[in-house]
């Protein structure tokens, strides 16, 4: 048993010994170094250690400015909401600039006018009394009058004629005019600009002029248009002055119509220094 222990050992020390050499010629022949296995480091080989902290020695810096600029950042960043803020003006200021819209006026809605009420004719000769136009009442009567007159010539009566002297034109008769107001065209004319004025001009001017008028001339002769078509005014009672102003005067008066009594309104105008009506309405 000891024999195979010794054997063993010796065996173990002889390869152990061959292996030694072996590793020893291989390094000899490649690195022409000292035996003792000391390697120098090369002369320009960077020392890492020193490298190392060298980088951490720039980059402390840059830390550092990195902390400042981040802080410089940060400044503006905190100071920009105070430069955003409104300035505000003065207490007094404030003030005033409020004064204007507390003393502002409420705006008011448009005021309608108030409905027309018409008067009735006894009211409106009770204003007419109060207003003392009492001077108008016989120049009222003077326009009713010729009014009245006009209106009976054009309706067919109230022109003295000759009835046997007469002429057929277009199917109507008409009649030689011996009445001393008219002998021509023209005094026809004249006879109605004297009465009225305005509106009434034309509404009359029928009476000589258009396609069957009621004065014409025939050789030199004034014919008058020989049929009764029913006109003129049937007043009732006196003219109540409505108003009056200057050169004009307003009034009415009940007249007598085929459909019952209405009131006949006037307004008369001083035309040239001579009262005239120049238009009339029923209501």
């Amino acid at each position: 048993m000891k024999k195979h222990i010794f054997t063993a050992v010796l065996i173990s020390g002889l390869v152990c010994s061959s292996l030694a050499s072996c590793t020893l010629e291989t390094y000899e022949s490649t690195t022409p170094r000292s035996a003792n296995w000391s390697v120098s480091p090369p002369t320009n080989a960077p020392d890492n250690n020193n490298n190392a902290q060298a980088a951490d020695t720039q980059q402390a810096p840059a830390n550092n400015n990195d902390q400042q600029v981040q802080q410089q950042a940060a400044a503006p960043a905190q100071q920009a909401p105070q430069s955003q803020q409104t300035p505000q003006a003065p207490e007094g200021t404030q003030a005033q600039a409020a004064a204007p819209a507390q003393q502002a006026p409420a705006v008011q809605p448009p005021k309608s006018d108030p409905p027309e009420v018409t008067a009735s004719p006894a009211q409106q000769q009770q204003k007419a009394a109060a207003n003392n136009y009492s001077e108008y009442v016989p120049i009222a009567k003077n326009i009713m009058n010729s009014l009245d007159v006009l209106d009976t010539i054009a309706g067919g009566s109230n022109v003295s004629i000759d009835g046997s002297d007469t002429i057929q034109d277009n199917g109507h008769t008409y009649s030689k005019v011996l009445d001393y107001r008219f002998s021509s065209i023209n005094d026809v004319t004249s006879f109605v600009n004297t009465l009225v004025c305005g509106d009434l001009v034309y509404r009359y001017s029928g009476l000589y002029t258009g396609d069957t008028p009621t004065f014409k001339d025939f050789n030199g002769s004034l014919y008058y248009l020989n049929e009764t078509r029913g006109c003129g005014f049937g007043y009732q009672g006196d003219p109540a002055i409505i108003s009056a102003s200057g050169g004009s005067f307003s009034f009415n008066v009940q007249i007598a119509t085929g459909g019952g009594v209405k009131t006949f309104e006037v307004n008369a105008v001083n035309d040239g220094g001579t009262w005239k009506a120049c238009s009339f309405n029923y209501t």
